[in-house]
């Protein structure tokens, strides 16, 4: 006799790729590099103190315990502007002659701007059988003089251009790794940047990501799980952080809806004269809606292209008249009205009195909310 049996088989499941671990070396890339990221951490300050054709100041710059950067701004002969910034780019405390870069001052948007380039060392400890050295520090130093505010704290400003480079093989091919700071101490960790590509060209165009977050390549996730602080190398490993590189894209694309919207026949018509506005918002009895904006102001350029065509963002302002006005242009309106970055959007009773104010991107939906409030 037969007798059929049911056996169940449980086949043994694919186990989850295993993380794989990578070290990758890393040096000073040269300010040269197609790899340089196109993009710029936002400037830091350092207070200048006092009088006449000379000023004088000094900034923090690598590990704790490192001698701060002096720095010395002055005059040459008969100069009108500050031509002359004297740094201490080998870190020895003294300011000497050959530490001098000079300028040729050059007017921009009614300001007078003193730019210069410099590499400062910062000092790197021993480690191992390597002594100690110092690592070149490449950055961009401007200085700022705006006719309209004598009185302002005289600040000298400045922003690294430098990075690390290095190469390692994944998947049996080469893959670049770039670090960058964002946070402009001189010391590497989890608030800065970094980037991780086929290409040293694919490293430029890569968007900032801190070592917070993770970089992709051929579509795997890599997280970063060790950096050095002196920038020597960085450990990292491949991870699944829950969803796909596309997905993760199609979430972080905030201007979808903005460019999806719907156009109107004609974009927002601006006018280039308040007291005109005011005039016929006077009588029209209508608002004025007032955009400050700039030529180098990116966020502007978006709004002008997506937000200000689109068709809710027109009709919502045929209750308003509309002017637009370039900060740089019109000084003396943005300092009335206390503007301190672009765009700044006002909206204005007929007698030029500030009702509602917004500042920065503003998308479709929200500029209809701010329109017609």
């Amino acid at each position: 006799m037969w007798i059929a049996l049911a056996v169940a088989i449980t086949l043994p499941q694919d186990p989850a790729p295993r993380a794989t671990s990578l070290a990758v070396e890393l040096a000073p890339a040269p300010t040269a590099s197609k790899a340089a990221p196109r993009w710029s951490p936002k400037g830091a300050k350092v207070a200048l103190h006092g009088e006449g054709d000379v000023l004088s100041g000094g900034f923090a710059l690598g590990p704790v315990g490192s001698p701060g950067v002096a720095v010395r701004l002055a005059k040459s002969a008969g100069a009108e502007r500050y031509d002359t910034l004297t740094i201490d780019l080998d870190r020895d405390g003294v300011l000497a002659d050959d530490e001098a870069l000079a300028t040729v001052p050059k007017e921009q948007r009614g300001k007078w701007w003193s730019s210069f380039t410099a590499t400062v060392q910062v000092p790197v400890p021993a480690e191992g059988d390597a002594a100690a050295a110092t690592r070149p520090y490449a950055m961009n130093l401007w200085f700022v003089e705006d006719p309209l505010e004598p009185d302002a704290p005289p600040t000298l400003r400045w922003s690294r251009r430098g990075f690390q480079l290095g190469e390692v093989a994944i998947g049996g091919e080469p893959a670049f790794v770039q670090i960058s700071e964002r946070e402009m101490d001189g010391v590497f960790d989890q608030r800065d940047a970094w980037a991780l590509a086929r290409s040293e060209a694919e490293l430029a165009t890569a968007p900032p990501r801190s070592l917070e977050q993770h970089c992709w390549l051929d579509g795997v996730a890599w997280r970063a799980i060790a950096i050095d602080p002196h920038g020597r190398r960085l450990r990292f490993e491949s991870f699944d952080p829950g969803i796909t590189e596309a997905e993760e894209k199609a979430k972080a694309d905030v201007y979808r809806p903005d460019r999806e919207a719907a156009r109107a026949k004609s974009p927002l018509a601006f006018g280039k004269d308040l007291a005109a506005a005011l005039a016929t918002a006077k009588q029209g009895g209508k608002r004025v809606f007032v955009d400050f904006e700039t030529t180098w102001c990116g966020p502007c350029k978006l709004m002008d292209q997506w937000v200000y065509t689109a068709a809710d963002v027109v009709a919502a302002a045929d209750a308003v008249v509309a002017v637009q006005l370039d900060g740089d242009e019109q000084r003396e309106l943005a300092k009335r009205y206390d503007v301190g970055g672009y765009p700044t959007m006002l909206l204005l009773d007929a007698d030029g009195k500030e009702l509602r104010r917004a500042v920065g991107y503003r998308s479709v939906k929200a500029m209809v909310e701010f329109l017609g409030r």
